[in-house]
């Protein structure tokens, strides 16, 4: 497995908290409150049309127990996965609605720990607004400030967590297919560490085979693969979709991701129902950051953000049980987006720089990033530096004779 060295140290231990963040906290955190009540209103509309129109299996399959506690599962998220296609919700409702459950999930710690210890938390204000990561979005009115919000967010949440959650999921899937060459290169793409081409259709009919196997190469393993998850694979998940997870237990988590795609996938039906060209260049930014395949960083053009968008399409849309993409898949095409080199600086002496020493002896792409160079666009930095490295051994070389000589050697 590729282990990734990208993830830099949180800047919040560089001295750019803003003081700005603890003066907005009362106006925030009322709005915060202030929103409570309509959105519920929002999601009781949301759930109600859904347990009225979804297959029965929906509503039979919304929990399952175990009794080991390392071994549980999406609880058959196949059957739990389902849309509208007529839900009484506009697109801008719903997804006002999505950013209002995000919130709430940067809310939920602070305030478990504020509700069990009496508001002692509180007396931490200062250091938990400074983080702007883990803010809801009230504390943002322009759309710089929401996009330096979400660039903060995805370095320390997403960027962060995307190397173990896309190794560990990418791992178990490759039980699945082994022995399967036609998939090598679908599986490669999600799985390599790095940013390369995807093909949403290609890693579909690979997750829809996965799907279908029902067992894999482990010995007396007969598991399908949504239903053979373990606790850490819940944590991991949680940690890099920006999901509270200590103190929560499995089955709670595991229902947690499963709202959070399902979340995704009605609000997909909303969007094609409406059309791209319904969203604004910010709106449309927001979409894909939300489904983790555009880094806010990258400044992708509306081309290029309604092209991944489209691609998203392709890979998870519902249709039949039988062609469901597993959620592991999903989450190893999202985590590819995150493990880029894209935003290193594009200077050759950029690699010999260790951003996180601890890491650089892991890089097991190495090679692979230095033939990149070689033949990339800074060929001709490379042919320079290595002829001066050249001129500098002749030079030590000739050096060395001299002195050799002089010695009478």
């Amino acid at each position: 497995a590729t282990v990734s060295v990208l993830y830099c140290p949180p800047s919040l231990r560089r001295g750019s908290r803003k003081m700005a963040h603890l003066m907005r906290a009362p106006g925030a955190l009322a709005a915060f409150a202030g929103n409570v009540g309509k959105y519920r209103a929002l999601g009781a509309a949301y759930r109600n049309h859904l347990q009225n129109n979804a297959p029965k299996t929906h509503e039979e399959q919304t929990t399952q127990v175990f009794s080991k506690y390392h071994q549980s599962s999406f609880a058959d998220e196949k059957k739990r996965i389902t849309v509208c296609e007529d839900l009484p919700l506009s697109r801008k409702e719903f997804s006002d609605y999505l950013t209002y459950k995000e919130d709430v999930d940067r809310m939920t710690q602070p305030l478990m720990w504020t509700a069990a210890t009496g508001g002692l938390p509180l007396l931490g204000l200062p250091v938990w607004t400074n983080a702007t990561h883990k803010l809801p979005s009230t504390f943002f009115s322009s759309e710089d400030e929401k996009i330096a919000a979400g660039k903060a967010r995805d370095l320390e949440v997403h960027i962060k967590h995307a190397a173990i959650c896309g190794y560990t999921q990418s791992r178990y899937l490759e039980y699945y297919i082994s022995g399967e060459a036609k998939y090598n290169e679908a599986f490669d793409s999600i799985s390599n560490g790095f940013m390369g081409p995807k093909d949403p259709v290609a890693i579909r009919k690979m997750g829809q085979s996965i799907m279908a196997a029902g067992t894999c190469s482990i010995p007396y393993c007969t598991s399908d693969v949504s239903s053979w998850l373990r606790g850490q694979e819940h944590y991991e998940a949680c940690a890099f979709l920006g999901k509270p997870f200590m103190w929560i237990n499995i089955e709670a988590l595991s229902t947690r991701i499963i709202d959070h795609y399902k979340g995704l996938y009605q609000e997909d039906v909303l969007i094609k129902k409406e059309g791209l060209a319904s969203l604004n260049d910010f709106e449309l930014y927001q979409i894909c950051n939300r489904r983790l395949v555009a880094r806010w960083e990258e400044e992708l053009s509306r081309a290029q953000l309604e092209a991944r968008l489209q691609d998203w399409f392709t890979l998870t849309e519902v249709t039949t049980e039988d062609e469901h993409v597993p959620l592991r898949v999903i989450l190893c095409y999202q985590a590819a987006h995150f493990r880029d080199v894209g935003y290193l600086d594009d200077h050759l002496e950029s690699l010999d720089t260790d951003a996180f020493s601890s890491a650089q002896s892991w890089a097991a792409d190495a090679f692979d990033r230095r033939v990149a160079f070689e033949s990339g666009p800074l060929a001709d930095q490379v042919r320079a530096h290595l002829l001066q490295l050249k001129e500098t051994e002749a030079k030590l070389t000739e050096e060395r004779t001299q002195y050799l000589a002089s010695k009478g050697n």
